[in-house]
């Protein structure tokens, strides 16, 4: 969805200003919406796409009704698997169908139907983050966690899968409170009570929302875009002609892109949702500053972790079958998560990423029960997190290890395939003498260090950018708000950036 575009741009403002004429009516405002994110799936990808959203909309629907109307338990959970069954099914189609498509291809033309399922088998946009917010969904239904008169319409439940705001990488918005899953305020910020509400809505915290979404803008399209050119892509392109040091910042710098990029977004569409009156989850909370990686996971990417947790994890068990049942609940979720982010020639890559994290997530654990068990320290109040319990230098230490872990694994993410890990650790290891340190190098690097002391303070920029901006004169708010945007633009590399994890 090119939420950074020239039509986009100049299409939201004409929106804007047509949603807020009904503000007495939130029931036409949810139609707006509707209609808005599913012209704009049109626009952006193709009627295919469009067609993809519906039908499962409708056969999310008919299940919801045929739960409700079942009688018994057992009824109801025999319609939830067979709706979460066909939900699976369909993304696993689309996403590890791939090897087929020629095959299939030739198949048809034998039988006088020349389809370029070339050009055709394009993975639906938006399909994952749809099909997630689906699957809670039915789960919430069977549990009896909606009420019966508060389910949502055929047509609210196709503008909350279709929501163009959240449809191509979430968040991944629940229906009810989730643990974990909260709005810029940490309240909870369920999609149903949104939908549903008749209470006139209102712009909430209009000069936050406008900072929030120059604050995604300078990370995704500047920042991100600057990494990639002259950091990351020249050195894993070719990362034998680079000095072991350049391959190391190129590592960091992907990391670093990657969370630019992705929560640069994230940060536009909540800031875009406050100025419509919704309040979507918070899908980053300075993950790179998490002392270990189960804190990482709670950080990064939230809604997904939380999905994963409540609809993986649990179900595979959780923690109700001892620590050792536990850790391979853990194991097999990351795994599975893993194999979400990628399909055909790319699956191993991601399986063994995920493998890597549930490892160290597993790690982490053991290394948990063992300290618990050591005498005195029950008495400090801490089962969990014993590093946080050893003073500031162990926790900028254990900082610095998980943010090393997590680079090292995105390694996965950028490559082509596993053979390619050899020679670039093998540059890595090698070109130390003979190479010379490229001219970005060291200063780039620096300016990571600084960024990583500074960004404690930093993480609530936007906030404070709000609260200097409401204290100087009204008119002169928007001038420098713009002045920000223009500044961005200037700085920022040429060309639309496109959206990193969209390929993932």
């Amino acid at each position: 969805m090119g939420l950074i575009s020239i039509e986009f741009g100049l299409g939201f403002p004409a929106f804007f200003l047509l949603y807020w004429l009904f503000r007495p009516r939130p029931d036409i405002q949810n139609g707006l919406l509707t209609v808005a994110s599913l012209a704009l799936l049109w626009h952006y990808a193709s009627g295919r796409v469009v067609a993809s959203v519906v039908v499962f909309t409708v056969l999310v629907y008919l299940v919801a009704k045929a739960m409700q109307a079942s009688d018994s338990a057992r009824g109801r959970k025999a319609w939830l698997f067979a709706g979460v069954t066909l939900a699976v099914l369909n993304l696993l189609f689309w996403k590890y169908a791939e090897p087929w498509r020629v095959p299939l291809g030739e198949l048809l033309a034998g039988h006088g139907l020349d389809i370029d399922l070339r050009n055709q088998w394009l993975l639906p946009l938006g399909l994952s983050y749809y099909t997630f917010q689906g699957i809670s969904y039915l789960v919430d239904c069977q549990r009896g966690d909606i009420q019966l008169g508060r389910r949502l319409a055929l047509l609210e439940l196709l503008g909350h899968f279709g929501l163009f705001l959240t449809v191509t990488a979430g968040p991944i918005q629940r229906v009810t409170d989730a643990k974990g899953l909260t709005d810029y305020r940490n309240a909870p910020c369920n999609a149903l009570d949104q939908i549903k509400a008749r209470e006139p809505r209102h712009i909430i915290a209009p000069t936050f929302a406008l900072c929030l979404i120059l604050a995604g803008l300078a990370k995704k399209w500047w920042l991100s875009g600057w990494l990639a050119s002259h950091v990351v892509t020249p050195v894993f392109a070719n990362p034998s002609e680079y000095h072991a040091l350049d391959i190391f910042t190129a590592i960091q710098g992907y990391t670093l892109q990657l969370f630019f990029d992705f929560s640069g977004y994230s940060d536009l569409v909540v800031g875009m949702g406050l100025l419509l009156g919704l309040r979507l989850p918070v899908n980053f909370r300075a993950p790179l500053l998490a002392h270990n990686l189960r804190e990482f996971w709670n950080r990064w990417h939230i809604s997904l972790s939380m999905w994963i947790r409540d609809y993986l994890y649990i179900p595979l068990g959780g923690n109700r079958g001892g620590f050792a049942r536990t850790q391979l609940n853990l194991l097999a979720a990351m795994v599975l998560s893993g194999i979400w982010h990628g399909w055909s020639g790319y699956f191993l890559k991601f399986a063994l990423w995920g493998l890597l994290h549930g490892l160290g997530l597993v790690l982490l654990n053991i290394g948990d029960n063992v300290f618990a068990r050591l005498p005195g320290w029950r008495a400090n109040g801490r089962k969990r997190d014993f590093i946080a319990g050893l003073g500031l230098p162990a926790r900028v230490l254990s900082t610095f290890l998980t943010v090393q872990f997590v680079c090292f694994c995105f390694i996965l993410f950028p490559i082509q395939d596993l053979g390619e890990v050899v020679p670039l650790f093998h540059a890595l290891g090698h070109n130390v003498h003979d190479v010379r340190i490229g001219p970005w190098t060291l200063p780039v690097l620096l300016a990571m260090l600084v960024l990583w002391a500074l960004y404690p303070a930093g993480r609530r920029l936007p906030e404070h950018c709000a609260g200097a901006l409401a204290r100087l004169p009204a008119l002169l708010r928007p001038a420098l708000i713009f002045a920000g945007f223009v500044l961005i633009v200037l700085l920022a590399p040429s060309g639309i950036p496109g959206f990193m994890y969209a390929n993932f």
